[in-house]
Parts: structure tokens; sequence; C-alpha cells
């Protein structure tokens, strides 16, 4: 009988979810996905990104709030989250938030804040044979030194409609600073997720509707951000395996993939495995007491990366 249930339930709803995603995203910036604002779609979770970043039905923790902001509405306690990313090429990721349930049950709130950039980035100049100009030693010259630095500040709000379905959503402001032009502009998250049965959920997420960095200075150009939708199934197959499949799409690329698998070995160690969009990944995770730490090792495409990231409920 549950089984019937599944598929009278869950299949419709992701039928319809793919429809629509497809159609608000097909429109949206095409050509421009991947272009600005790009950190948005590189995980803030170590956990999350070492099941493949398939999150959206999942969406238990606090980093629900950048996953599918539904989720954190089922969160019944506070909870605090921070992940710390150095990339290639000199970049850096930092992520931190705070989940905070209404003490009259009426909903619950989070606010987070993500920083992406490189710092200390050379300046040098041409002259006017459009050669590099040097200093006395014959090196090339440098003037100064500048960053390019994005940020996400977010609010996020989740609320449980009943023990099967919650909504939420995150308004989102965005900043971008490079040299001597800065950029601002908001972006609106809006998701849904839903219990089919005691072991699967639905999840449904719309990311950055309305999203756009206006930019001032030297520049006055407008950047438009790509809509990102996603639609995820999660099973928990037994009481300590779970496994979760996610279907994205971003402005104008293709759907992708993602499929995760996380087992606890037992309370307090988990192994997880993930591919997003045929690239792998590994990750493990200590939870002791109120206190986890998590580990993921995975591939993109400027290379292979490590995250660790670390969070408190109570």
């Amino acid at each position: 009988m549950k089984t019937i249930n599944l598929k009278k339930k869950a299949i419709p709803v992701l039928l319809t979810a793919l429809i629509l995603i497809a159609a608000l995203c097909s429109g949206a910036s095409a050509g421009s996905a991947g272009g600005a604002a790009a950190y948005l779609k590189m995980g803030v979770s170590a956990r999350t990104l070492g099941m493949g970043e398939a999150f959206s039905a999942v969406a238990d923790d606090a980093s629900a709030a950048y996953y599918n902001p539904a989720g954190i509405g089922m969160l019944e306690k506070r909870e605090f989250h921070t992940m710390h990313a150095m990339l290639s090429l000199d970049r850096k990721l930092d992520f931190a938030n705070y989940v905070l349930p209404d003490p009259k049950r009426k909903g619950v709130w989070a606010v987070s804040w993500t920083r992406f950039g490189v710092d200390e980035i050379p300046e040098t100049r041409v002259d006017g044979t459009g050669l590099p100009v040097l200093d006395a030693n014959g090196n090339v010259r440098i003037f100064s030194y500048f960053s390019d630095v994005e940020n996400n500040y977010s609010l996020t709000f989740g609320r449980k409609i009943n023990e099967k379905r919650s909504y939420g959503g995150s308004l989102k402001l965005l900043t971008h600073s490079l040299f001597d032009a800065d950029a601002k502009g908001f972006a609106l998250d809006l998701g849904g997720r839903y219990k089919t049965n005691d072991k699967t959920h639905v999840g449904l997420v719309l990311k950055n509707l309305g999203a756009s960095l206006k930019w001032s200075g030297s520049s006055t150009v407008t950047d438009t951000i790509p809509v990102t939708g996603v639609v995820g199934v999660s099973y928990q197959w037994k009481p300590r395996v779970l496994t979760a499949l996610d279907l994205e799409k971003t402005g104008s690329e293709d759907f992708k993939a993602k499929f995760g698998v996380e087992g606890k070995i037992n309370e307090n160690i988990a192994l997880r495995a993930g591919v997003n969009n045929k690239k792998l990944s590994v990750g493990a995770g200590f939870t002791s007491k109120e206190w986890h730490f998590d580990y993921a090792f995975y591939d993109e495409e400027l290379g292979a990366n490590q995250r660790i990231s670390a969070g408190r409920r109570f």
C-alpha cells in the first residue's frame, strides 16, 4: 500500500515540478548561467557536498536555509552552522548561519552570510605600446592590490503546516565589489517539502527569482542572475541509510542530476558518497552530543577541492 501511495503522490508532484522548473528557467537569462554570482551554486555544507549536493528533499539541518528554506520549518532547536573553504586559484568561500525557532511555534527564522572572493590581486598597467609597465629592476610594476569580493546576506523563514508539509522562503541581499566598482541586488528563494510516508520526502526549490546585480562606479551595467529550479526525492532505506536524488535546472543549462547516499556506522560516525553532474564526491561526519563536524572531497571544473564544516544544535 505504501508503494502505491508513493506513486500516486510523489510522481505527479515531480512531473509538475519538472514542467514548472523548465518553464521558469528556459527563459531566464539565456546564456548567463554560471556568470554573475556563480558562487551561489558552489554549496555551503560539507555534509551536503559529500552527498553530491542532493539535498533539496533532505533539508534537515541549518544548511537547509541555503538548499531548501522549507526544511528549517521542521527544525525544533536552535542551530549554528559554519564552513570555510580554501579553493584553487586563491579563491575563498565562507558561510555562516544561525537558525532560531519561534518560541510560539509559529515558524523558524534563519540569518545567513556567504562570502566569496579573491584578495590581494595585483594591479598592473600597460604603457602606450600596450606592454606592461616595468619597475627599475625590469619586473612588472605593481601599483596596488585590490580584492574581488561577493557577499550574500539572507533572511529565511520556514513554517511547518503539519507533520507532512512545510514551506519557506529566503530574501537575499547580494553585493559585489571589484576594484573601483560596486554592485547590489536582491533575490528570492522559495521552497516546499512534503513527506509522502515515513521513509520518503519530496522537495521543490526555486532560487534567485528576480535576481540581478546593478553596478555603480566605473561601470553602470546590470548583470542578470539566472533562476535555478530543483526537484528532489529522499528515501530512508534503513534506519541508518539515507539516499537522495535531485534534478536541477539553471537558466539555459541542461538538467543536472545529483545523487547521494549517507550511511551511519553508529550514532556518532557517518560515511557519504555522491555524484554531482557526473562528478564524484565522498565525505564523512562526526557527531558528539550537540556538535557535528563534516568533511567532503569532491571534483569541480577548476579541480578537486576539500571542505570542512561544523555546527551545533542546542
